[in-house]
């Protein structure tokens, strides 16, 4: 690997950072040494502060013949389907036509992971929609999107947007989840007919450069653009107005507030859940989004620990605009978001972080009640 020495603070800050924000993991690493100079030098207070960061020299490492390209954008054609029904019988016959030409490898392998867990939600007697697919969709990791319900008749939708590390491969967990939301839903509100959307439709930070990739938030910028297109879809799917609430699970909860911000989605979305939030991305108050926030915790949860905005980052943006972490803690008071009981059963660890759609879980009841509309009664 190549090592570039750059004085970033004079000039364009911000950009060196987005192109940070594809590199190696180990990118990270030299990183953190600039950072934690940085920050000592903000800790040390004394005049002249931002002439003493200018003269910080700070590394970025490029592998030869350029960094891991910026994430990336399925294509969308045009005159898209009508209805979610017709969209699930073009995208299974594409799915089918990929499969009798796959050859082995890689691509075939994540076609067939798609089909298995399409035949094996299908078995349980439930309407499932292939909403999106694109399998060849950010460099090969995949989109893909799958309805639990049906996305046309439903009169309540839950999007469930996951986070860090998923690719389509994932649509095992995020279906997962999606169904148990759906199966809470109806026992919350049996009247109510209930489809939940697991969204796979973005490129997530995934692989061995996951770590640089979330330093910006560039894939949750990105990511933001993909969820307000598909959300509009369905909007003009669904002119009767059906309830949308959208749960952003993890860094797919910056994603979700990023797509929001400025009240992007007022009117098209009703109420929006955070997650094992490590960040709202530019949302500073849960006003901004201009619907119902809420959010859930669970203290044994570390993520939203590591996502959080530290000393010197803060340093950063007062002094030179860059942009660092994933933004505000939405469980702050001053956020002003609902929160809702997440606490669960496993411990501090990953078990908490993924815990909240778990079947028997508060965070599980509360989110059923606020996708049906209960929303007042989850605290």
């Amino acid at each position: 690997m190549m090592v570039v020495r750059t004085t970033a603070w004079r000039g364009e800050p911000a950009d060196a950072y987005e192109r940070w924000a594809g590199l190696e993991a180990r990118a990270a690493e030299e990183l953190d040494a600039a950072l934690d100079r940085a920050a000592a030098e903000i800790r040390s207070g004394g005049g002249e502060l931002a002439a003493r960061l200018a003269t910080i020299e700070l590394p970025a490492a490029v592998p030869p013949g350029g960094g891991v390209p910026a994430p990336s954008t399925p294509v969308r054609g045009p005159g898209r389907p009508a209805s979610a029904a017709q969209r699930d019988r073009e995208n299974r016959a594409r799915l089918a036509a990929d499969l009798a030409a796959a050859p082995p490898g890689p691509r075939r392998r994540l076609l067939e992971t798609i089909d298995a867990r399409l035949r094996e939600l299908g078995r349980g007697g439930e309407t499932v929609q292939l909403f999106e697919y694109d399998p060849d969709a950010f460099g090969g990791d995949g989109a893909v999107a799958v309805a639990i319900g049906d996305l046309d008749t439903a009169r309540t939708i839950g999007v469930v947007v996951p986070g860090m590390g998923t690719t389509a491969v994932s649509i095992g967990a995020v279906t997962r989840n999606a169904a148990n939301l759906q199966v809470a839903a109806r026992r919350a509100d049996p009247a109510t007919s209930t489809a939940t959307l697991a969204w796979i439709g973005y490129d997530a930070p995934s692989g061995r450069a996951a770590v640089a990739q979330v330093l910006t938030g560039a894939h949750a910028r990105r990511g933001a653009a993909e969820l307000r297109a598909d959300l509009d879809d369905l909007a003009r799917m669904r002119p009767d107005d059906p309830r949308v609430v959208v749960f952003g699970h993890s860094y797919g909860a910056t994603t979700a507030t990023t797509a929001g911000a400025g009240g992007a989605l007022a009117g098209t979305v009703d109420a929006m859940v955070l997650l094992g939030s490590p960040g709202a991305g530019p949302v500073r108050s849960a006003s901004e989004l201009g619907m119902p926030v809420f959010v859930a915790r669970d203290s044994d949860d570390p993520i939203p620990r590591v996502g959080a905005t530290d000393g010197a980052a803060q340093g950063l943006r007062r002094w030179f605009g860059v942009e660092l972490g994933l933004g505000m803690d939405p469980a702050a008071p001053s956020f002003g978001a609902t929160a809702v009981d997440a606490e669960g059963p496993t411990g501090f660890g990953m078990g908490a972080h993924s815990g909240y759609f778990d079947e028997g879980s508060r965070a599980l009841d509360a989110f059923a009640t606020i996708l049906t509309g209960g929303g007042a009664d989850v605290r």
